[in-house]
């Protein structure tokens, strides 16, 4: 079983923070998941995995990454994201996270079906994403041209409509800021509550997080355009 961390001290948990990617902006989330059953979708090495309750799960394609996750004590299943439906019950979890991964499987879209074919009404999805039009990206990353293997990008817009077609309510964004949001840091909250999405352009990627509020859209529902 994945370890909660409900009974560890805060002392403890930030300095187990500090040691996951991304970990200023992701404690800015860390609340949606601690604890709960988690299905962490990508799981890589198990640094957000670890945070979830009894009951979660990882699933990864990469050996090294579940071996990575057993050492850890993390529950994990190799299974390639691509390959949909995942090999997992309805409604088994209460809190899924996709963390960079979206952008590089061939089927966003019914990837986040699955997602909500994994959890109760009013579960919890938290995404994390890249930014692609934002000033980091254009000075420092090649987005489709680099190493990162990137296949789409999704602005806070594209996002949102993604999510309401697949049965989701947007409910919050925190955007992570280069350098600050790397490290745990109260800069990092004081920056969201004062700037929330007007961070999106200076920011290097950003985390959604989400409520499952019904059944995704049929595919003939996806567009309007032929009903126009």
């Amino acid at each position: 079983m994945a370890r909660s961390v409900d009974s560890r001290s805060p002392q403890a948990d930030e300095a187990q923070l500090a040691r996951v990617p991304l970990c200023g902006s992701f404690a800015l989330v860390l609340d949606e998941l601690r604890g709960k059953k988690l299905c962490d979708l990508g799981c890589n090495q198990g640094h957000y995995l670890q945070f979830g309750g009894p009951g979660s799960l990882g699933l990864d394609v990469s050996d090294e990454s579940l071996a990575a996750c057993q050492a850890r004590g993390l529950t994990v299943q190799k299974h390639d994201l691509n390959q949909l439906p995942l090999p997992l019950p309805d409604a088994a979890f209460e809190a899924v996270l996709l963390s960079h991964v979206l952008e590089h499987v061939k089927a966003p879209l019914a990837m986040l079906r699955e997602c909500n074919r994994l959890l109760p009404l009013h579960g919890t999805l938290v995404i994390g994403l890249p930014i692609e039009d934002g000033l980091y990206s254009r000075l420092r990353m090649d987005y489709f041209g680099g190493r990162e293997g990137h296949l789409y990008s999704f602005s806070l817009r594209n996002l949102d409509k993604l999510l309401g077609l697949c049965g989701f309510a947007s409910q919050r964004v925190v955007c992570h800021l280069p350098r600050i949001g790397n490290r745990v840091s109260a800069w990092n909250q004081r920056l969201q509550d004062l700037f929330a999405t007007k961070l999106y352009t200076l920011s290097a990627a950003y985390w959604c997080v989400a409520r499952k509020t019904g059944q995704p859209a049929l595919d003939h529902q996806l567009s309007d355009y032929f009903s126009r």
